[in-house]
């Protein structure tokens, strides 16, 4: 079985780590890293997931894994080493030794499912494989990687607010979107230049619906909750609740997105959502 030290990948390959509690068993795990041949990283991504994965999930309910993982490297170097890592985290410190038998029921019981065609040698190798084993009550993981934080990764950051009347531009807010390092939450702190006035938001991701929900949180103590809706190029964030009435319903699309700006229009409906128009417009500035 492939092995990996997780230190190294800390040390060496600046895989971001988060501290996280867990029981003091001396569990070890198992990283191996993986590098797709040309042109096929999405194809041995599922892969992976159409086999590997589903040899682990049946050793995760037989007790043989405690955990296992899929790491992707998302760096635009085009030397990288290695574009995956699949981790597999034991029960015990003897590791695949201890569970070879089982294993070995589980991998032939398993059909190999080829991606359009291509086996595991067509779409990609092993380059690496190591191993470090938990000694403490400390576990550590990758934080905030997966695909629900992609739609987020263009917005993080220290904004200047303006607004835009008849083509021109008024500076009147800052406001800083930022992930918490512990939960993986969504935050927003905005700071109303001039004159008093702020808010604070907190949002979460919910892996039944696939979206993000976030609730924005006045200095007067109403609130708004809103859900995040992809929409082309756009991401819409939809009003789903509120404590203040109003005789319509509310949307802001985030648009003309690129690294250093995006356009925010609130747009408002009076029919139910059945035609919509556009209240307001801000510009917003990375600082």
């Amino acid at each position: 079985m492939r092995k990996v030290s997780l230190v190294l990948i800390f040390l060496f390959f600046s895989v971001a780590v988060k501290v996280k509690a867990q029981s003091n068993n001396q569990n070890t795990w198992t990283y191996t890293y993986l590098k797709a041949a040309n042109g096929q990283k999405e194809n041995l991504k599922i892969f992976l997931k159409k086999n590997w994965f589903a040899m682990d999930s049946i050793a995760v309910k037989q007790g043989l894994f405690n955990d296992y993982e899929l790491i992707e490297n998302i760096s635009k170097n085009d030397s990288l080493t290695w574009d995956f890592i699949v981790a597999v985290e034991y029960f015990t410190t003897g590791t695949y030794t201890d569970i070879a038998e089982k294993w070995q029921a589980i991998s032939k019981a398993h059909q190999t499912i080829n991606i359009n065609g291509l086996s595991f040698k067509e779409l990609g190798k092993i380059v690496k494989s190591e191993t470090v084993q938990n000694n403490s009550d400390i576990k550590y993981s990758p934080p905030c990687i997966g695909e629900q934080f992609e739609i987020l990764r263009p917005f993080l950051g220290d904004w200047e607010e303006y607004i835009v009347e008849d083509g021109k531009e008024q500076l009147f807010g800052r406001l800083i979107i930022s992930l918490s390092t512990e939960g993986c939450s969504l935050n927003k702190k905005f700071l109303l230049y001039n004159r008093s006035g702020s808010y604070l938001t907190s949002g979460y991701y919910d892996p039944a619906e696939k979206a993000w929900f976030e609730t924005f949180m006045f200095r007067n103590g109403n609130y708004t909750k809103y859900k995040w809706v992809v929409e082309g190029k756009d991401v819409v964030m939809v009003r789903i609740a509120s404590s203040s009435k109003s005789d319509y319903l509310n949307r802001n699309r985030w648009t003309n997105i690129t690294p250093d700006s995006f356009d925010i229009l609130e747009e408002r409906s009076y029919d139910l959502g059945k035609t919509w128009k556009v209240f307001s417009t801000t510009k917003l500035k990375r600082k």
